[in-house]
């Protein structure tokens, strides 16, 4: 299955990034808990982000659904979307825009060569990358991309007051703690 050549590709080219952490959500490989922890000099910086990610059954021609479970201040990431819908704006995993390219910006939708890999590279850069490269007017898309938002409200308050933007990204990102902890937060939904 693809799925798992996929996740064996994932599991071998993060095995030693200190940022990175897939595991099976429960029995199966086609449900994957991705957690990414953030670097220090974002505002996430040493805050752990969970994200849902599953493999659907049509998959590779269609993209896995990801879904970010931690509570974040993200231009890109709007944390009062429900789960079951997608509360992530990355043209990579929307059904929507499968095989499609954004003129505008390059970025393109998902396609069966792309893996597993492809999306925890853009999810990775979304929480990782350093804020003070964002001043430049070349955003590398699909990343950190505020003149884009699905969060309004984070995305006008980047442009407005960066600082007061980074501040609250940095009270709401959950501090890193053992993952104990960290399973308990999230099977007793305080994550």
């Amino acid at each position: 299955m693809r799925e798992e050549t996929d996740y064996t590709e994932a599991i071998e080219t993060y095995k030693d990034d200190a940022y990175i952490i897939i595991e099976p959500w429960g029995r199966s490989i086609d449900h994957l808990r991705l957690t990414i922890i953030g670097k220090e000099g974002t505002p996430y910086g040493k805050g752990r982000f969970i994200f849902e990610v599953k493999f659907p059954e049509n998959y590779p021609f269609a993209p896995p659904y990801a879904y970010a479970v931690t509570l974040m201040w993200h231009p890109n990431i709007d944390s009062s979307i429900p789960p079951g819908k997608l509360n992530i704006c990355l043209d990579l995993i929307n059904p929507d825009l499968v095989g499609k390219v954004d003129a505008s910006t390059g970025a393109s939708g998902w396609t069966p060569s792309k893996t597993l890999t492809n999306i925890i590279e853009a999810l990775k850069g979304m929480i990782l990358r350093n804020i003070s490269f964002l001043n430049c007017k070349h955003v590398e898309p699909p990343f950190f991309n505020p003149g884009d938002p699905l969060n309004h409200e984070a995305g006008e308050q980047y442009f407005r007051a960066q600082k007061k933007f980074e501040a609250k990204a940095k009270k709401l990102r959950p501090e890193t703690g053992s993952l104990a902890q960290l399973d308990f937060e999230v099977c007793n939904g305080l994550n």
